[in-house]
């Protein structure tokens, strides 16, 4: 059994100009209702009954207000607490396309997506984490590590996972990392971002709307592939 579980708080004082996620999670949530898999956002006591008001369940515990710090935390507090099922994070932004059983390698304790596509960027992308929990003590370790250790500016996240999972290889397979062994898996197929509504994204497991672009076509795009 696997629960999917996304991330969402309001921080309108550190970002006023981000976009409203609860329509992406409704979708979310949608794809998930459709593949039988219990989602679970990640939040704080204040944005938790939205998230309950629009048919989700919510996981709330008071958080940092700097957002990159309050998704470590998140993260963290959750694999201290939840020991029931496997824990796939996602991002708000993402859409499962298929259950994680039939694409995620059985192996590895822990399987994150790495190597973007543009150097410049994080080696890893948070969007798409499976975490078996027959690994969730060490995972939670792990985790902990990261939130304490993230800063408060953007991609500090990604980066102190980096810092804990280094070095990472360039090209896809499993590695000992953390007491953990830990595939990386590549961004196609496991954490993908469709590049415009028509999109079919053929063999994919799990899309990714990031980035500004991509976030105004996933409406769009859920629509079009019957998930709107």
């Amino acid at each position: 059994m696997l629960t999917v579980c996304s991330f969402w708080v309001l921080r309108p004082e550190e970002h006023p100009k981000a976009p409203d996620y609860l329509p992406m999670l409704r979708i979310l949530q949608r794809s998930c209702d459709a593949l039988g898999l219990q989602h679970v956002v990640l939040t704080d006591p204040h944005t938790a009954p939205l998230a309950i008001d629009a048919g989700m369940s919510a996981f709330a515990t008071e958080l940092p207000q700097p957002l990159m710090q309050a998704c470590t935390e998140a993260h963290a507090r959750w694999l201290e607490t939840w020991t029931t099922t496997d824990t796939l994070f996602v991002g708000a932004d993402a859409i499962l396309l298929d259950d994680p059983d039939r694409h995620f390698p059985a192996e590895p304790d822990l399987c994150v997506t790495a190597r973007r596509p543009r150097p410049l960027l994080d080696a890893i992308n948070n969007g798409a984490m499976l975490v078996r929990r027959r690994a969730v003590d060490r995972a939670a370790a792990l985790y902990r590590r990261v939130a304490d250790r993230c800063g408060p500016v953007w991609r500090d996240d990604q980066k102190a996972l980096v810092a804990e999972l280094s070095p990472v290889p360039l090209t896809p397979g499993t590695h000992e990392r953390a007491g953990l062994s830990v595939g990386f898996l590549p961004m196609a197929r496991f954490n993908q971002t469709p590049l415009w509504p028509g999109d079919p994204c053929k063999g994919a497991l799990l899309l990714h709307f990031k980035g500004k672009n991509a976030k105004r076509i996933m409406p769009l795009w859920a629509k079009r592939h019957g998930f709107g």
